[in-house]
């Protein structure tokens, strides 16, 4: 869902309903408006946040950046499909793991 909220947020800025430099509702009425936890309208803007399309303020809130990094044809940056290729090697070395641990599991049962 707080995808979902984003996505709002975002088609919102891209329009220009919201403008740059514009603070954000606060997140309480965002998740009132969406009628989800505040946690859910922290998370759809922190995901704003982290591309650029919005700016947090740890004492005023988030405001519209400057300039918003928004359109279609923007990708994830290399730091973040670093970061993702990292993930999935770690979470295939995990599944390997639980694999082993499981098949000791099983020898070590008496029968």
């Amino acid at each position: 869902m707080n995808e979902k909220i984003a996505d709002a947020l975002r088609a919102e800025v891209a329009s220009g309903k919201l403008k740059p430099g514009e603070k954000l509702p606060a997140v309480r009425q965002i998740a009132e408006r969406f009628d989800v936890a505040a946690g859910t309208a922290t998370k759809a803007l922190q995901l704003l946040s982290k591309q650029g399309v919005v700016r947090a303020d740890s004492t005023r809130g988030y405001f519209v950046s400057e300039q918003p990094e928004v359109g279609e044809g923007r990708g994830p940056s290399a730091e973040f499909v670093a970061i993702m290729s990292e993930l999935e090697s770690l979470r295939a070395y995990l599944v390997r793991l639980d694999d082993r641990l499981q098949q000791l599991e099983n020898s070590a049962q008496p029968r």
